[in-house]
């Protein structure tokens, strides 16, 4: 059976990302059930990310007017475990496109 089709392919151009630290407990109540925070050091990271989006085709389809655009966002990290697997995963806070 063939692979599905992305929903959304595009390149990440002109990254910044920018790490900091913060109290475990700032984060806890954005933390989504079944997940817990993904911690370094005991200290919880949370992200800004800025860049620009271009060759974005939703469905492989690239929409006028919607193929080059910048995003910021503001990001921290989280587990999901299930049996003896771990999974990491990003929980965004906020998205601006």
């Amino acid at each position: 059976m063939p692979s599905p089709r992305p929903f959304l392919t595009a390149e990440w151009r002109d990254l910044v990302l920018v790490n900091y630290a913060i109290a475990p407990r700032l984060l806890q109540p954005f933390v989504p059930a079944g997940t817990t925070l993904d911690l370094w050091d005991g200290l919880a990271l949370v992200s800004l990310v800025g860049f620009r989006f271009a060759s974005t085709r939703v469905l492989g389809v690239s929409i006028p007017g919607h193929r080059e655009f910048p995003e910021v966002n503001l990001r921290f990290y989280v587990r999901r475990h299930s049996g003896a697997e771990s999974r990491r995963a990003v929980v965004f806070l906020r998205e601006l496109v």
